[in-house]
């Protein structure tokens, strides 16, 4: 694909375009150096193994999704919250969609990527449970946890198959996962709200 030479190749655009192509098997950063325009080191600099693919789309989705600002979420519950994140990250995760879908469905996928994408879920539910407001302490965290990640791997499926232009089925899912969850926010007794002080299975997704 040529570049144009005033903006800058976006690599993992770049590269999840292969990998939609090709499969995560044949993935190829030599490819990906030519068909960004740069040399391998430069490739290197951004990418420097494999794993990295996973870890840098996780990170990138991770910002979009706290883009919102502070003072929208405030005048929001909880639930909507969550909805609000889950919904941004995804629509951020458009682009990489294609190939997202085709790492999904690879059969024995590296496993360095698995546990990337392990490492990227960790750090998402960590900052849903903040950003959302909920607080339930380390004991209630063990199981609030895992039931958002369990939730967004859930959504995360429907949205990879989802060609509705306003992700209607997604948009379902998710608001029927949180009316199933939502009463483990009694577990967040610290929970409280977010307004300011003058006025609280997932391997199968690999972002």
């Amino acid at each position: 694909m040529p570049q144009n030479p005033s903006t800058p190749p976006d690599l993992l655009v770049l590269a999840f375009a292969q990998i939609a192509e090709r499969g995560p098997t044949r993935f190829s950063r030599l490819a990906l150096a030519r068909a960004a325009g740069l040399e391998l080191v430069e490739v290197h600099a951004y990418l420097p193994d494999r794993a990295s693919l996973v870890r840098r789309l996780g990170e990138r989705l991770d910002r979009e999704m706290l883009q919102v600002p502070v003072r929208e979420l405030e005048g929001l519950d909880r639930r909507e919250r969550l909805f609000e994140l889950v919904m941004r990250r995804l629509d951020a995760a458009a682009p990489f969609r294609a190939g997202l879908a085709r790492l999904v469905a690879t059969r024995g996928c590296e496993f360095r990527l698995l546990l990337a994408s392990l490492g990227n879920l960790d750090r998402l539910g960590d900052w849903l449970i903040e950003g959302s407001g909920l607080d339930p302490g380390p004991l209630g965290r063990l199981v609030v946890k895992p039931a958002l990640l369990a939730l967004y791997a859930r959504v995360f499926r429907v949205w990879l198959t989802d060609e509705t232009p306003d992700r209607s089925p997604t948009m379902a899912a998710l608001d029927r996962g949180l009316a199933r969850i939502e009463p483990l926010f009694g577990l967040c007794a610290r929970g409280a709200s977010m307004a300011p002080p003058s006025a609280t299975g997932a391997s199968e997704a690999p972002a």
